[in-house]
């Protein structure tokens, strides 16, 4: 979520070789060149200009991007699979980017611009599934699959309340459909050529063909590593709805990889080096999630969400979902020194109901030693009559903080505990929260169990499980002197 106070208050969330032929080398069963599908030579002027465009959305959307050697690491061997994929290209033509996002995914947009996620580099385990992942990225760069899909943009955290409650020209005025439309997923045969293309240039830079489907497999286990049944996190898209795993696809790509005849590289070591010490889950500077509860050290703030809600930290805002369709969404808000309450509120509602003037309920108090104002209004939306909320809390004389609420009528009250949670951190508490997670490379010594090192574990979660599940162990021994990951406070 992006606070643009007075202030410039920092943001909650959110922030190889030249090819001049056709590879020939390690094609995949059943694979013609990239020429023969696509008509492709170089990168178009066009598409860099596309690319350049949706560059800006994409690294706004999922929290900014991470610099450094991580950086620098990932670019390496990006282009070794990237720069085979367009016969004419340089590697300076190709972008590609770690985004600073929990959630795990990677995308691909025209003009050579490629896109992994913090998310998804904790879950993989070796350079070659690096170099899968972004081979299968830059394999929908070479087939123009941009080109070829439907043109449609899935509504972003930011209006998916107001979708919710009004539909139609009112939530398109404040959803977040910029960087969606780039994003959102490829036909099921676009994505099967994307992973044999990808597979392709992965051989042809010497790597394991079979890292394809071990990074599938630890997509699998993204789940159990958070403890969480899904990891849609609202309406920043993840690996799963725009790269759908499945068995067969599993299958398929093991099938695939076993008829090439070939292994090769896999370097899980000097992959394991650059994810070491990187941020795990949220970055403490753009606020931390876990579980119902929400802390930001910076901005010294908190809430819990009310039970059974799931809550989904974007770089436009924090929002919560529950099982009923009530949704409630947490944003930044200007104001003037000594702007009253009331004005600010009211003006929440016209931007929410598009200038309409519902029968509203005010009221202010003090919750927590903060002056808030609190509002309902029943609404009648696309899915039926809702209870609609807009609760406000001055924490500094320009600084405002909103809560929009939205529940099927008779429900509003659900959201109850959620007002009465808001507060300022403690200075304990904010420095508790501005420690956030990082992954942690051991070595596994001799008596070392997964017991002994799950132990060592952050999340509040199974620990065992989520070890496990980290590092793609299921029942075997460790080995001495084997290095596995950890997620550690």
């Amino acid at each position: 979520m992006v606070l643009r106070a007075a202030r410039a208050l920092r943001a909650l969330s959110a922030r190889a070789l030249l090819a001049a032929a056709v590879v020939t080398v390690g094609i995949v069963p059943g694979t013609a060149p990239v020429e023969a599908q696509a008509g492709l030579a170089g990168l178009s002027q066009r598409d860099k200009a596309q690319g350049s465009q949706a560059y800006k959305q994409i690294v706004q959307q999922f929290g900014g991007k991470v610099e450094g050697p991580l950086a620098d690491y990932v670019r390496k061997v990006g282009l070794k699979v990237a720069v085979p994929a367009i016969p004419g290209s340089r590697p300076a033509d190709w972008t590609i980017t770690v985004l600073d996002s929990s959630v795990p995914n990677a995308m691909a947009t025209p003009g050579g611009y490629l896109y992994i996620t913090r998310g998804l580099l904790a879950m993989i385990n070796s350079e070659a599934e690096l170099a899968s992942v972004l081979g299968h990225e830059a394999g929908h760069v070479a087939a123009r699959h941009s080109d070829k899909r439907n043109s449609r943009a899935t509504i972003g955290a930011l209006g998916t309340i107001a979708a919710a409650m009004l539909g139609g020209s009112q939530a398109a005025q404040v959803a977040n459909v910029g960087a969606s439309a780039w994003v959102s997923g490829f036909s099921r045969s676009q994505e099967n050529e994307a992973d044999k293309l990808g597979m392709r240039y992965s051989l042809a830079a010497g790597y394991d063909p079979r890292a394809a489907a071990w990074m599938l497999q630890a997509l699998e286990r993204v789940s159990a590593v958070e403890g969480k049944q899904s990891m849609e996190r609202g309406g920043l898209s993840s690996f799963f709805s725009t790269h759908p795993v499945t068995a067969e696809r599993v299958q398929r790509v093991s099938r695939d990889a076993a008829a090439t005849g070939r292994t090769g590289t896999i370097n899980r070591e000097p992959f394991l080096a650059a994810i070491d010490g990187m941020t795990f889950g949220d970055s403490p500077d753009q606020g931390i999630i876990t579980g119902p509860s929400f802390r930001h050290a910076g901005l010294r703030i908190a809430f819990d969400a009310p039970p059974g809600f799931q809550l989904q930290n974007s770089p436009q805002a924090v929002a919560g979902q529950a099982r009923d369709g009530s949704t409630f969404q947490f944003i930044g808000a200007q104001s003037r020194p000594g702007q009253p309450l009331e004005e600010l509120v009211s003006q929440a509602w016209q931007q929410l109901t598009n200038n309409r003037t519902p029968q509203i309920q005010y009221s202010e108090r003090r919750i927590n030693n903060v002056d808030a104002a609190v509002s309902a209004a029943r609404i009648q939306g696309n899915r039926g009559v809702l209870d609609v909320g807009i609760l406000a809390y001055r924490t500094a004389p320009d600084q405002v903080y909103l809560f929009r609420t939205v529940a099927p009528a008779g429900r509003g009250q659900i959201f109850e505990p959620l007002m009465m949670s808001f507060r300022r951190l403690s200075p304990a508490e904010a420095e508790a929260a501005g420690r956030g997670r990082r992954i942690d490379v051991v070595t596994v010594r001799p008596g070392d169990s997964v017991g002994s090192l799950a132990a060592r574990m952050a999340p509040p979660y199974n620990r065992d499980t989520s070890f496990r599940a980290l590092n793609g162990i299921e029942d075997r021994p460790l080995k001495p002197g084997e290095r596995l990951k950890l997620i550690v406070g």
